[in-house]
Parts: structure tokens; sequence; C-alpha cells
């Protein structure tokens, strides 16, 4: 009688069980959110930015954009999500609300958050007109949103160190192009005045020093120092190396060659070492590399900057090419240099490269297309 008891209970549980089970709601289809990330411009993909979905202010889904831009974030469940797009100091947000079951496609998402840049102008680079073409221009206006800082020909002109610039971020709109090689200084100081205020550099996310601006003022090297270490991110080409030797001259970044300006080769095939950079020239822009991931550099400066060597454990590389430059004692060299480095300072870091954009032409020509990944990579030190 008992055993029967003990049985009748057991089998009672087992359903009680079974029922339970049969009665749980089935789980939630999940959804996802797909798109594509953009340059200010909204026409230049940005590859490998970081994309975030949160709910509740919880990060639930996290995904990198591919080289033509594409991401998708999947595994979500009905409900609101911000989506935050960022690439280094740049920036883009959007707010939107899934269903179950729901693949959403929004529309592509270009850069509308800047930093706040400034660029110091030369003779022979124009890094401006290739900010001014990726986007950073109010469409309206036509405006660049950085600030154009005169450095070529230029003394101290007496401005109130507390200056701040008011060029921050636009909302993004397609835009028509145009010749940018006439962009001027828009902002009522000069790098003479920039350079000696610790304070006025302080206030500049990333700062841009052109080839052939004033070589005048490094004995204000120690602000840039400060500068960098600080948090600030400073981009110099080819003769503006002046105002990195107080960084990085010495084994623990780049070593600049002794024999200052004797780069005497104006091109070279230059292998690319980033792969992410090869997949975005090649998807988006057809632009084909040899079979050895070699590609032509042609914006030397006749007399450039050569860089002895670069500290592998500090230093990024990112080309290399055969050159061909001259000794202390004018006897020709040629040999395998690297080109172009980025490296970590403090709490911020240094983009240096040995060649720059001549503004040649109205277009992107390829090395512009080089300096355009490389400003956004540059914002990701």
């Amino acid at each position: 009688m008992k055993i029967y008891q003990i049985t009748l209970i057991f089998l009672f549980v087992l359903c009680i069980l079974s029922c339970e089970k049969d009665t749980d709601a089935a789980p939630l289809a999940e959804s996802s959110i797909s798109g594509k990330f953009f340059a200010p411009n909204t026409i230049d993909p940005i590859v490998n930015g970081k994309i975030t979905a949160s709910k509740d202010g919880t990060i639930v889904s996290e995904t990198r954009s591919a080289a033509d831009g594409s991401f998708v974030l999947s595994n979500l469940t009905a409900g609101e999500y911000e989506i935050l797009l960022t690439k280094g100091l740049f920036s883009a947000s959007k707010t939107i609300t899934v269903a179950e079951d729901d693949d959403i496609q929004i529309p592509n998402i270009p850069i509308d958050v800047f930093p706040k840049i400034g660029v110091v102008t030369g003779a022979y680079d124009h890094i401006e007109s290739v900010l001014y073409d990726i986007g950073l221009v109010n469409p309206i206006t036509q405006e660049p949103l950085f600030d154009i800082i005169q450095g070529i020909g230029v003394g101290r002109s007496g401005v109130n160190s507390t200056y701040h610039g008011t060029h921050h971020g636009h909302d993004s709109g397609m835009f028509e192009p145009e010749n940018t090689s006439n962009l001027q200084p828009n902002v009522s100081f000069t790098f003479a005045d920039l350079i000696a205020s610790p304070m006025m550099l302080a206030d500049y996310d990333i700062l841009f020093l052109n080839c052939g601006l004033s070589e005048s003022f490094t004995n204000y090297n120690d602000n840039i120092v400060q500068y960098v270490t600080n948090g600030g991110i400073l981009y110099a080409t080819d003769w503006a190396f002046k105002y990195v030797q107080g960084i990085s001259d010495g084994p623990n970044y780049i070593d600049f060659y002794d024999a200052e300006k004797s780069g005497r080769s104006t091109s070279t095939e230059a292998i690319i070492f980033d792969p992410d950079l090869i997949a975005w020239l090649q998807v988006n822009f057809g632009i084909t590399l040899a079979a050895d991931d070699t590609i032509l550099l042609d914006e030397f400066l006749p007399g450039w900057q050569v860089v002895e060597s670069a500290n592998d454990a500090t230093v990024v590389s990112w080309f290399n090419g055969p050159v061909t430059y001259r000794d202390t004692t004018g006897t020709e060299i040629t040999a395998h240099k690297d080109l172009a480095f980025t490296f970590l300072v403090g709490d911020g870091g240094v983009f240096y490269s040995s060649f720059h954009t001549e503004n040649h032409d109205d277009d992107f020509s390829t090395v512009d297309r080089l300096l355009e990944y490389l400003v956004f990579e540059l914002s990701s030190l």
C-alpha cells in the first residue's frame, strides 16, 4: 500500500512539472540593426569604427564597421536602443526602436560630432583641404569647421592667450566640394602666439602642422611636449619635424637622420603594412595595389626629412619603401626606409610623415586617400 501511494505521488509531481514546462512562454525572437558608418561628407566609409547598441544605459551589442562602413548589431530584443558610432574622437548617434523578430536597415550614418581641430598653414602641405573634402565643413555656409592658423612668415601678434576658437561641430549634410587650395586662416592669432601659450594649445584636441610652416619657434618645443603628454594629438609632416624633435628624437620613438632635409627621391613604391587600409582603398575607391601590397607614394618635397630609425616596441610604422637620400658628406645612399609613423606619448600621441599632400588638383589623389584614412586613425590613438 505504501509503495502504491509513493508511486501515485511521484506520478502527480511528474505531471505538474510536465504541465509547467508545456506552459512556459517561448523565447522572444531576436532582432538586428544594420547600416553603414560614413565620414562627414556622407561619401567615404569609415572602417573599423566602434558601433554599440545600448538599452537603458547598458551596452547589449557591439561590433566594428567593415571596409565599406557596414555593420550589423545582432542578438537584440524588442525595445529602444541608443546606437553610438565612434572612430576615435569622431562620433555619431541615433535612437532606434525595434520590435520582436525585426531586422532593421537604417540609413547611412555620417559622423556629426568632431574634436576641436587646429591646422597650422604651411607652404608645401595642405591638410586643411583634405579635412574640408572629407566633410569638416558647414554645409550651409561652406566654412571649415576647424581653425586655420597662419603658420607662414609669422610673428607674435600680441593676441590675448585666453582666446578660444569656436569651430566644434555641425549637423551633417551633403555639400558640394569646391576648390579648397585657397583656404585662408580664420582666427586672429598666429602659430607664433599658439606655440608660446600652453593654454591656447590645450584648447585643441588635434593639432596639424603642415610642412613649410615657420621653423622659428622651436624654443617653445617644451610646450608641444606638454600638449601631447597631457592628451593632445599632434600631426606633423616633413619639415615640421622641427617641432616633433623635442618629443621623439632618440631611442624611445623615432630618430631623425642627422643630415637634415636630405631626402632626394620624389616617389617610391611603398609597402602598406595595415590590412584595413588596403581593404578600404580597394573596396571603396578601386585603388589597386601591386601583388606585394605596394603603392606609389609621389608626394615628397625635394629635400625631405628622412627618419633614421623607429623603436618597434613603441612606434607603429605605416609604409616602407626604397628611397635615396644624402648623408652628411653629400654621398647618396639608397635604402628601404619607413615613411610614416604613429606613437603614444603620455596621454596623447603623434603622427609624423615624411611625405604629404601638395594639393596639386581638386580631387583626391591616392596619397590624399592615405592621409584621409590616417586622420581618423590619428584620433584613435
